[in-house]
């Protein structure tokens, strides 16, 4: 006679199950900062979108970001996390093609807060950044392109020599035909001034800053260019230190 578990023995069961899938996934990764799933009709409260109003929305279970034509910045979506290196792992898929932005802030040499690490994916390339220099010469740059009617004015060797002016340096970048489509696996992976960028199994990028290991303050979403992204079953990890 074949033996029967009990319903008490199989939910244990069940739970032991999972409770050792989820330390496989989690090997190598230090505290659990936050996990969100978007399965609420509405988005967490924790979530501040900024940009045009009602870019923002659930859909099937999922964040739906979208960047009407006449947006020249894009909308974009953070929540405020506290940490020093980050792991960090979402789904994202393109149900229209544009310009998505993962961007982690934080605390720059200077003090303020901003922008720290890019990661960029378009139907054409990927891409990992830093952001250097002051608030002020951010905005002081924002004021000169609205004059020049949007177009960016590049820096002169003797502001790009000066460390308080704002940039943005290319750390690595990579052509890629995977922005459309189904869903994709990303993980960017922080450790002081490295890091290191997958997506599905196909793209790898690893780059070397000078900035990105300030204390992190929150991570953003950003669509842009006309783009309508899906982005879903978002985590991330404060890393554990190295040895």
């Amino acid at each position: 006679m074949t033996p029967r578990l009990s319903s008490s023995c199989l939910a244990a069961g069940i739970v032991l199950i999972a409770a050792v899938l989820f330390a496989a996934d989690n090997a190598g990764k230090g505290r659990l900062l936050l996990e969100e799933h978007f399965n609420a009709p509405t988005l967490p409260s924790t979530w501040t979108p900024g940009g045009r109003p009602n870019s923002f929305s659930i859909a099937d279970g999922a964040l739906q970001a979208s960047a009407l034509p006449d947006d020249s910045h894009g909308p974009s979506i953070g929540v405020p996390l506290k940490g020093q290196n980050f792991t960090v792992t979402f789904r994202m898929k393109f149900t229209k093609p544009g310009y998505f932005l993962f961007l982690i802030d934080g605390e720059t040499p200077f003090g303020e807060v901003d922008h720290l690490l890019r990661f960029v994916l378009t139907d054409s390339h990927a891409q990992l950044a830093q952001d250097r220099g002051t608030l002020k010469s951010k905005m002081a740059q924002a004021k000169q392109r609205a004059k020049a009617g949007g177009k960016l004015v590049p820096g002169t060797k003797g502001q790009l020599a000066d460390p308080e002016f704002h940039r943005t340096e290319m750390l690595a970048k990579e052509s890629t035909k995977i922005a459309g489509g189904g869903w994709h696996e990303v993980l960017i992976e922080q450790r002081g001034n490295e890091v290191r960028a997958q997506v599905d199994d196909l793209l790898v990028l690893r780059g070397n800053g000078t900035v990105i290991d300030g204390k992190k303050s929150r991570i953003v979403f950003l669509i842009g260019n006309a783009g309508t992204v899906l982005v879903d079953d978002v985590r991330v990890w404060e890393n554990e230190a190295e040895p």
